[in-house]
């Protein structure tokens, strides 16, 4: 996961689901001193794209994705936790997955909900 590997993303599998940890700086930026709104949405994407592997060891790919951009995120303001989580265990072809992007002291900065579709390892057009 290329992208994931740029950003720093780490996971692990905690509550509510699977969790990464960002540290934006000054090359993330949009609007001088925060984050572009388009990192924030790539975070989300790939640690909401991960859940099917982390959980059911499925490769999904993102079908749509809404974001509600709450908080701008400073690029100074340390560490951002990027969560991921869905309503109902199991592997499903479609899957509706949640996201959210918290700000160091606890602040949701911005939301995101997503259907991720299973597809089979080294085939992304299915």
């Amino acid at each position: 996961m290329g992208w994931a590997q740029g950003l720093g993303l780490r996971w692990s599998r905690e509550p509510p689901g699977l969790v990464a940890v960002f540290v934006p700086d000054a090359s993330h930026e949009g609007r001088p001193g925060f984050l572009h709104g388009g990192l924030a949405a790539t975070a989300l994407d790939e640690t909401m794209a991960a859940l099917g592997w982390a959980l059911d060891e499925i490769h999904t790919v993102t079908a749509t994705l809404s974001l509600r951009y709450r908080e701008p995120v400073p690029v100074d303001g340390g560490a951002v936790r990027v969560e991921a989580w869905r309503d109902r265990a199991g592997p499903r072809r479609v899957q509706k997955v949640h996201g959210r992007l918290v700000l160091a002291g606890g602040v949701v900065a911005v939301e995101a909900t997503g259907l991720f579709v299973r597809v089979d390892a080294g085939r992304g057009d299915e």
